[in-house]
Order: C-alpha cells, then structure tokens, then sequence
C-alpha cells in the first residue's frame, strides 16, 4: 500500500486528513494513449512526455494508463527544442519532464513553459534527490517532483491529481464567464478576507467574545454553527536540513503551508495560519468526539514527509477542541509546549498527555571543565561535556526552556573567567554573531545545544593554547570555500563567520597552517574548479567563469593564464580526452 506525499493510507484505499477521520476518495487511473475517436480527442486532455532517454519515454507510454486518466493524446520529445516544438503546434495540458537533458535542461523548458503556456502543469523526473533540484522546482510552480526509477502507480496519481486540479478550474472559468462580475470581486476577497479574520482572531485584534466573533466570521463570508468547536494543531519547523538564505527559507514556509491547505481543503471551515517564526496554525471544525490516536498517526506521517520532502524537521502539538473565543488561550498553550521541548523533534505532542516532574538534574561541574580548558586537556573535557548534556535527555520534558538557559549563562560565565585568567577578552577571540545570533538558535534544541557548547568550547580552546590545534577550523574553511566557490561576492569576513572566528584572527592561522593568505587561497580554489570544468565538461568559457565565481570573463581569462600559462581555450584543447 502506498502512503501519499502528505497523507496517510487508512488501509481500505482511502485516505484520511492530517487530522480528523473523514476520507478523501482516491482517485482511480487507467491506460492506453490514443484510442479515442478525434471528436472525443479534443474533450480530452494532452499530455508531453519530455526525456532525452528513448526507452525512458517508451516506458511511460507503455506503463501509465492514459485513457482511463482521460488523457486522448501522448506526444513525446527528446530535447528542448522538439518540446517547443510541440507546443507550438498542439495544445499540451500536462508535461512530464526529465531535469537533467544536455541540450537544455527540464528547468529550463519550464521556465518557458510557464511564460508562454502558463495552464500547463509540470510533473518533474530526476535520478537525483537534490534540494536544489527541489527548490528551483517550487520556485517553477511544478505540481509535481519525482524520482526515478518512478512507480507508474504512484506517477498515475499524481497525474490524476493535476488533471483533478486543471477540472477545477475549468469549472471555475466557466462558472465566472456567467457570473462575470460579481463572481469574480467575490473570488478575489473572499480569501483575504476570511485570511484577515483569522489573523484577527489570533492577534487579538477581534473581543474575545462569541458574539463579536461569530459577527466578524459573517462578514468575511464563514459560517460555523453556534457551538462549533475547533481542533488546533501547531506545527513549528525545528531545523533546516540545509543552510537556506532568508529568500529560500520563505519559499519553503509557503511551500509548507500550500501543502497543510490542500490537505485540509476536503474539510469545510478549516484554515491554515501562519503565526510567525516558522510556525502555522492549523484549525479544523470537530463535530464528533476527537481519535487521539488516529490524530497522531496523521501527524506523525506528515512529520516523517516533511523530513523527506520539505527537508526539514518539524513537530505537531495538538490541543483539544475548543469553540474559536478559546483558541487564542490554547494556541498560547502549545506554544508553551514547544517552547519547553528541547529536546524532542520530530514528534506529536498531545496537550495534557505528558506530566512534568520535579527535576533531579546534577549541575554541571564548571570549575573541573574550567580548569581542564586552562590545562588543554581537550579530549577529556569534550567527553565530560557531551556526557553531561546526554544524561539530559534521561530527563525528558523536565528538561525545559528555563534549565537551558540557566545552563546557556552558567556555561558563557565560565568560558569568559577562563579567557580572562588567560589575559583574553571575549571580543578578540569570537566572531560576534556567535554569542549574538547564533544562541537564538542554539537554545531552540538540546541538540542545537550541544553543538553550540562543543564549538564554543573548540573556539575558545584553539586561542587560548598553540595554533597546531587549529586544523579542524581550516579544514571547515576549505570546505566552506568548496561549497561557496560559485559566489563572486564571497569575502574574507562571510568565511570568518562561518567559522565564527574574529576575521584577523582566522587569517593569521589559515596561513600558518596552509602558507597562503584567505584570498590566495580562494583564487587558487577557483582556478583549480574551472580547470576541472574545462578538462571534463563541455560547458562554455563564459559559464565555466561564472560558476567559479567570474562574471568578467575577460579578467578570469587574464587570472586563468596568469596561474595556469594558458588561456582557458588551450587549456581544454590540451588537458580534455581526446
């Protein structure tokens, strides 16, 4: 039995929603693809199976039933450009595309796509599980992101339900043909409206009684019974699987809270809330005494497709059904629950179901760590340390967000008395967003908190004893520069943060270990990337010099010779396979 992306299989063919035990159908899929007479063709769908790999197209005309997806019509095309062809000829309602193609990538035609054929949906194929692969693919709108070898099942699906959303709105363009006017300034206030009431509800800004709210539910176009009550679920995301910038971080936020509405969207009255800082409300009407188990069972799976698809970690706490002058109160109350998780992820919590205990936590012993950090005995103190912080975890939920900041200041008091006992100020040895930014974070997660201490403590140990030690730090910045090499703006002080090292200090001990200065050292790295490129892709001059981090390619050409005593031209004439 398959389990949907974000849906969990009830186990007669069904599905049920992310929370309550009503059903969603699923929908059926069926074969063959051109069968139909071409007065029927045209009622039908017609689909674009794009991919440079002949047997691969074969496979999917072969193994995906399109007639019974109500699919008359299967094109195919081996490249980009054939593609365009297609659509330049024939209406194509569904592409199925491969991303990886040498003469233009599926990234690419759907960028196209997209601007010129914008009703068109996109469902990708690719060999490779990668993040950025993922990422351009939402910023695209694809519907849909595969990997191969893809079950024709689970394909048929997937298919079925872009098909089920082009239905829709047709349906809706017909129905605003008739109803031109009024239809559509409805359709274009109704969701801000109804998103404006529940942003209301949960700032405040409406009189937590049931008359003002039940008003104010009218007039944005919601109706709920008179005792309606409400089951919440706040899901907070936990940690990012990848470094993301503020742009991709929000891309992802939406990218979650599309998925959390079209599972909810069987389920009239239910909304989606974003509450800040990676959180979202999720409220859906309950008329019947709630399933703990099965709400957990649903949670628990969107939880483990969240790791897998959104990659991320996340938890679920689910309160009690409330009616909505209540819902500020209990939203306050799971967000108490997670704050004092620290050291949990990746699960539902239901309120009230865990009982916190009086603590019998042992207090760190500061004064041995400390003067273990002034001898240098570094293998024993990390041992200690990663010991004590696991024995938290005994704990359970009586380890809370008051005993991790309690430890947080105890911990920083220490490293500073032992760096003053040096003769070191705090300023000179760590960058400042390491005890600034960075404990934010930090104190999110008993995990978050031991990797903070262990290199807080690695930090401030390197400066105080000799700079033989330091080779993990250089072996991170080159890491970092490997990762960062594409980057033009990539500068001396973006290496020393991510290291989080004062900039003057990182570069006096990159260069004793290494005997390059930072800057050499990234040059050379960017020249060393573009050779490999030149030697062993066929990719152009141009874009060799702006993946190694050259928009100029007259000045990477003059850098490249002057490092290699070739022009990158000669340099592929006389370094690629013959």
């Amino acid at each position: 039995m398959r389990e949907d992306v974000f849906g969990c299989c009830t186990g007669n063919g069904r599905q049920s929603n992310f929370i309550t035990k009503k059903p969603i159908m699923a929908r059926s899929c069926g074969s063959a693809f051109r069968l139909k007479r071409e007065s029927e063709v045209k009622a039908m769908f017609q689909a674009l199976i794009v991919d440079d790999e002949v047997h691969a197209v074969r496979g999917l005309q072969a193994g995906v039933q399109w007639e019974r997806l109500d699919i008359g019509v299967v094109h195919t095309a081996h490249s980009l450009r054939q593609a365009q062809e297609v659509f330049q000829a024939q209406p194509v309602h569904l592409m199925v595309c491969d991303i990886e193609m040498p003469q233009g990538s599926g990234l690419e035609l759907t960028a196209w796509v997209k601007e010129n054929y914008p009703d068109t949906e996109t469902i990708f194929l690719t060999c490779h599980s990668d993040f950025s692969f993922a990422k351009q693919a939402i910023q695209l709108n694809s519907f849909d992101y595969l990997l191969k070898p893809v079950d024709y099942s689970e394909l048929e699906s997937v298919i079925g339900r872009a098909l089920g959303k082009m239905r829709k709105e047709r349906e809706r363009r017909s129905f605003e043909e008739t109803h031109h006017h009024y239809r559509k300034l409805w359709e274009s206030h109704r969701p801000v409206v109804a998103d404006r009431f529940w942003q209301d509800l949960i700032q405040q800004k409406i009189p937590a009684n049931p008359l003002s709210i039940a008003e104010h539910s009218r007039n944005a176009g919601l109706t709920h019974p008179e005792n309606a009550r409400f089951m919440p679920v706040y899901a907070r995301i936990q940690r990012w699987h990848k470094d993301l910038s503020e742009r991709d971080r929000r891309i992802m936020e939406y990218a979650l809270r599309n998925v959390l509405e079209e599972m909810m969207e069987p389920t009239p009255g239910a909304a989606v809330i974003p509450v800040g800082n990676g959180s979202l409300l999720t409220v859906v009407p309950i008329d019947e005494p709630n399933d703990d188990a099965l709400t957990r069972d649903n949670c628990d799976a969107f939880i483990r497709n969240c790791n897998r698809y959104l990659f991320c970690d996340i938890s679920c706490y689910v309160g009690v059904p409330v009616p909505l002058h209540e819902m500020v109160a209990m939203l306050r109350a799971l967000e108490n629950l997670d704050e004092n998780n620290v050291t949990q992820i990746n699960r539902t919590f239901i309120l009230g179901e865990t009982k916190k205990g009086e603590s019998r936590m042992q207090p760190a012993p500061l004064s041995e760590w400390a003067e273990w950090m002034k001898q240098g005995a570094r293998s024993k103190l990390a041992a200690n340390v990663s010991h004590y912080l696991e024995s938290w975890k005994a704990f359970d939920s009586r380890v809370d967000a008051q005993a991790m900041n309690s430890f947080y200041q105890d911990f920083l008091q220490m490293i500073f008395f032992v760096l003053q006992s040096k003769g070191l100020q705090a300023n000179q040895v760590f960058a400042h967003n390491l005890l600034t930014d960075k404990p934010e974070s930090a104190l999110r997660s008993l995990s978050s908190l031991q990797e903070w201490v262990v290199y807080v403590l690695d930090v401030a140990m390197n400066h105080i004893h000799s700079l033989e030690e330091n080779l993990s730090v250089v072996d991170k910045v080159k890491r970092f520069v490997a990762e960062r090499i594409g980057e033009q703006d990539l500068s001396r002080e973006d290496i020393a943060s991510h290291v989080y090292l004062n900039p003057d200090y990182l570069t006096r001990i990159f260069k004793k270990d290494t005997g390059m200065s930072l800057s050499d050292y990234l040059q050379s790295s960017r020249i060393d990337y573009a050779k490999e490129l030149l030697a062993n892709t066929g990719q152009s001059v141009s874009e060799i010099a702006v993946a190694s981090g050259y928009s100029n390619l007259s000045y990477f050409s003059t850098i490249f010779k002057k490092a290699t005593g070739y022009n990158p031209v000669d340099f592929r004439k006389q370094h690629q396979p013959k």
